[in-house]
């Protein structure tokens, strides 16, 4: 009767049936543990075959202890009762000095495979030179044998195959030659000795060759595990730095885009509300004076805003180039002066003074670097100090270090910078102030685009070490004098009185509001103007009208771009003066519209002064009363 009849019946208790199943499988799963625990994989510290080297060691140690013991008494009670003491010493040295290595903890584990090595071998070769015990013997040198192979690698188990050979050989010469007399004659014959020999060698031979490959094997698979274990947690560390570098640029970057909204919208503030308040009734003619000037000042800072995050894309993704020419460094660092200096009196701060100390008397000194450039670092670092400058003073000037290098310095007795910032304050939209009761304005790219712009023209920037007052910063360029004199830029300035009467312009633009501002700013020197909506109208009016002196060419237009237009027209008239026009101020623009046959390149938004020099230089007009000034 089966046993589901059984339980169905009555005859077996279900429970029962159903605990014995429970205490089988209970027994089952703690001798698989056992066998897991001490005999296979193991969750200890450890990996790698070295790891499986300690354990096989250990137990077969272990093995070599049970039957050294069960040895040492049986040979040792034999060599005392033949009254061998010269024997029973030996074996007590062995045995003594093989535990004391086995047990130690602290001796290197290839130090006692050496030694377990060596007394399994001297066993071995003992026994067999004794006589009697010949497949005892054997057997040790076999166990040496395949110690040496798991324990050592291939090569050592070679040596002791050839050294078991050798001893072999050596102890059939002791025992069956003749020339040893001997009083206890070995328990074989020569005949069994020679097959027993031959068979260790085969055996020893066949074990250890599959043996070998089996561990090689292991070997290279366990390497190659380590190996990918290596790079998974390189790939996991890299991964997990990219994230931690991905929610830092995001927090720099809601940071910045924060930051970027104030700053725009702040001058955004003051241009359209003086210039509501311009249209009311009531404002006298001083206040819409005072209010232009100011609509003009939050508009410049909107433009260096717009320029500066031009400035950084180009640098990020290479295309920024420094365009090094003759300049009179004198002229540069009073502008900068004059231009802070103005800033402080427009904010009614008496409390910071702005100092300028020049390296050299000679204050026509010419050296070729970017003009621009520099006088954007230095305005950048002095508008800085000024930012964190509530009184005291700023100073900034420059010194030769070499013949070949000039020192900039900036220099304030601001709030200073937070102790371990000297090399952060120059990443992107990284922002830091000691003062949590004042908030400071700014994009935070201020000084990443003077770095670059420094390291672009061949020098570097940096902070002197932490004082006790304020902050210096230092930057250094190339020192490249020119002997020559300086060609002086005569600059017209909106005094001059230029009439263009009798000229006729064509502007093409395709924005309403930029062809109002040529045409106002054009119809003061009595120029008679064409507007053309796109670069196809602008072809067309040349093929009708000839007797243009000009045309201003916008890039960005519908149907037809600036460039090609350009082509166009020169076809038609080629030397017609042609100047590009456009928002975009990327690197190349200026090349290619050169290349596409534009005279002259200008960038929106249009200086007034500029655009009347450029035109000036090509159409000249009638100059009545003109001022002129150098650059």
């Amino acid at each position: 009767m089966d046993y589901a009849k059984k339980i169905k019946q009555g005859h077996i208790c279900k429970d029962k049936v159903i605990m014995g199943k429970i205490s089988e499988s209970l027994l089952f799963r703690k001798f698989r543990a056992f066998l897991n625990r001490h005999l296979g994989p193991s969750s200890l510290p450890g990996e790698g075959i070295q790891y499986w080297r300690e354990r096989i060691f250990h137990y077969f140690s272990l093995a070599v202890i049970f039957f050294g013991v069960a040895l040492y008494l049986y040979y040792g009670l034999f060599f005392l009762l033949s009254e061998q003491h010269e024997f029973l010493a030996f074996s007590t040295i062995i045995f003594v000095t093989s535990l004391f290595a086995l047990s130690v903890p602290r001796i290197p584990l290839r130090f006692k495979v050496g030694w377990v090595l060596f007394i399994l071998y001297l066993t071995g070769s003992f026994l067999l030179f004794m006589g009697p015990h010949t497949n005892i013997g054997m057997l040790f040198l076999f166990a040496c044998s395949i110690m040496a192979v798991t324990m050592s690698g291939a090569a050592t188990g070679l040596w002791y195959t050839l050294f078991h050979a050798i001893t072999l050989t050596a102890v059939g010469f002791y025992w069956f030659s003749g020339s040893v007399v001997h009083a206890d004659p070995p328990d074989v014959s020569l005949h069994t000795y020679v097959n027993l020999s031959i068979s260790f060698m085969v055996l020893n031979t066949v074990t250890l060759a599959p043996l070998t490959s089996l561990l090689n094997g292991m070997m290279f698979s366990i390497k190659k595990e380590r190996r990918y274990q290596r790079i998974l947690r390189k790939e996991q560390e890299d991964l997990v730095l990219a994230r931690q570098k991905a929610e830092e640029s995001d927090k720099l970057k809601t940071a910045f885009l924060s930051n970027m909204s104030h700053e725009i919208r702040t001058p955004m503030n003051a241009i359209l509300g003086f210039s509501n308040l311009l249209s009311h009734k009531s404002i006298n003619e001083s206040e819409k004076g005072e209010f232009v000037d100011l609509i003009r000042h939050n508009a410049n800072n909107l433009m260096s805003l717009v320029e500066d995050i031009i400035d950084i894309s180009k640098m990020e993704s290479g295309q920024f180039e420094v365009r090094n020419a003759p300049c009179q460094i004198h002229q540069i660092l009073t502008e900068v002066k004059s231009t802070y200096e103005e800033e402080l009196y427009r904010k009614g701060s008496s409390s910071v003074k702005i100092y300028l100390k020049e390296g050299l008397s000679d204050e026509k000194l010419q050296i070729l670097t970017d003009a621009e450039r520099l006088k954007k670092v230095l305005s950048n670092l002095v508008s800085n100090a000024i930012k964190f400058t509530d009184k005291g003073y700023v100073e900034f000037g420059y010194s030769l270090n070499n013949e070949q290098e000039m020192l900039f310095y900036v220099k304030d007795t601001g709030i200073g910078l937070p102790e371990g910032t000297e090399e952060l304050i120059f990443n992107r939209f990284f922002k830091c102030s000691n003062n949590d009761d004042k908030l400071y304005g700014g994009t935070g790219i201020g000084l990443t685009i003077a770095r670059h712009l420094v390291r672009y023209m061949g020098g570097d920037i940096w902070v002197e070490p932490r004082t006790n007052v304020g902050t210096t910063f230092c930057f250094t360029i190339p020192f490249q004098k020119i002997v020559s004199p300086a060609n002086e830029k005569m600059k017209l300035w909106p005094t001059a009185k230029v009439n263009w009467e009798g000229r006729t312009f064509l502007i093409a633009e395709d924005e309403e509001d930029n062809f109002r501002y040529l045409e106002v700013a054009l119809s003061l020197f009595n120029a008679s103007l064409i507007w053309a909506r796109d670069g196809r109208e602008a072809v067309e009016v040349i093929k009708k009208i000839k007797q243009i002196d000009l045309v201003l060419m916008d890039i960005k237009m519908p149907l037809m771009d600036g460039y090609t237009a350009t082509r166009a027209i020169k076809k038609i008239l080629p030397k017609i003066p042609v100047i590009a026009q456009t928002a975009y101020a990327m690197q190349g623009e200026r090349a290619q519209a050169i290349e596409a046959g534009c005279d002259e390149y200008i960038s929106k938004p249009v200086n007034y002064n500029t655009l009347i020099e450029i035109i000036q230089r090509f159409v000249p007009g009638k100059l009545e009363e003109t001022v002129r000034q150098p650059d």
